[in-house]
């Protein structure tokens, strides 16, 4: 989000673009469904779909059957499915993130077009040492759906990629779950903390996915800090996948305290917030202050012709994630 001197050293991503470039999942696991699914509903998502609770027996964990009956709702933001998922009977990954990490993001999933295409996938990722920890197989309405887990989370900052192969997205799309207010038409990061920016880089940059030099951020620049409505002192190094439909944002907190450092402490390395452009940020924190939620940390930015704000709101307790409004001012790039 914020940027200083930068090395001219950036390797390109070699992985399939046409796959790679868009995330079509955001999955959620979380404990308590309904008390999450109810909070999201309040902030401005529209018409999500409570699916109840579901037998899916087509379970692989860790190479053996494992059936699984999960509690599931399901919303969409710009193209995104939103998923939220409470495990109820079963072993799965979802039961051992909620062990290590607690309520979050437990994956971002990208589309292949076929079971071709997704072997081929799998056999890349073979290559280069990185196994499936979880596949779902079951059969829909639209016919068979697969959805492989990969062994990313651990060495790859707490994240697991997804791999799906199923009808609701080669023939129609992402399903819509209905007009959200417009604060929430639109991811514009998906932002992972890590606790070692440059070995999180070395695994993805082997992977495929490229990589963007490490950029230092002091915010010295910056007309305010507050972190927790104090004064904030608030340092960052950071790096960017800018080249998909959708940036991810890649932070090691530095100085602090900050909501980067508490994260870590809660939950571990994973995804911190996600993020929304908003047109007005004084007005769209007073429609948050009047729903209750409140801003844990704020700012201003101001460097290389990009002038605006910044305010993480405090939603990590429902879900596990923040949410961060962004405002540039109009001439800023």
């Amino acid at each position: 989000m914020h940027s200083s001197s930068k090395s001219p050293e950036v390797a390109e991503p070699t992985v399939d673009r046409s796959i790679y470039s868009h995330v079509v999942e955001v999955g959620f696991v979380v404990q308590d469904l309904d008390r999450i699914v109810n909070y999201w509903e309040q902030l401005g998502l529209k018409n999500i779909r409570r699916m109840g609770t579901q037998d899916v027996p087509g379970i692989t964990y860790l190479g053996k059957k494992s059936p699984l009956t999960l509690k599931i709702a399901q919303g969409e933001i710009g193209g995104v499915r939103v998923r939220w998922i409470q495990p109820v009977r079963g072993t799965s990954d979802f039961d051992r993130f909620l062990e290590r990490h607690g309520d979050g993001v437990h994956h971002l999933a990208y589309a292949v077009r076929n079971e071709e295409g997704l072997e081929k996938q799998l056999r890349n990722f073979r290559s280069k040492g990185v196994g499936v920890v979880m596949e779902a197989d079951w059969k829909g309405d639209l016919g068979e759906r697969r959805s492989v887990y990969l062994d990313t989370a651990e060495r790859g900052a707490g994240i697991t990629f997804a791999l799906k192969c199923d009808p609701d997205t080669r023939k129609s799309g992402i399903p819509k779950a209905g007009n959200n207010e417009e604060l929430f038409n639109k991811f514009v990061q998906y932002a992972i903390v890590t606790r070692d920016l440059k070995k999180t880089g070395a695994f993805y940059e082997n992977l495929g996915f490229g990589s963007t030099p490490i950029d230092c951020v002091d915010y010295s620049s910056a007309p305010e800090r507050y972190y927790r409505g104090k004064l904030g002192k608030f340092t960052i190094s950071t790096n960017q996948w800018g080249w998909g439909t959708v940036p991810y944002e890649w932070i090691q907190p530095g100085v602090g305290p900050s909501v980067f450092d508490e994260c870590l402490k809660n939950h571990g390395e994973g995804i911190q917030h996600l993020a929304f452009i908003v047109t007005d940020m004084d007005q769209t924190l007073a429609a948050m202050a009047a729903k209750g939620v409140e801003v844990a940390q704020s700012g201003g930015f101001s460097y290389q012709n990009r002038r605006g704000r910044f305010a993480y709101l405090d939603t990590e307790p429902y879900g596990g994630v923040m949410i961060e409004f962004i405002w540039r001012e109009p001439d800023s790039r």
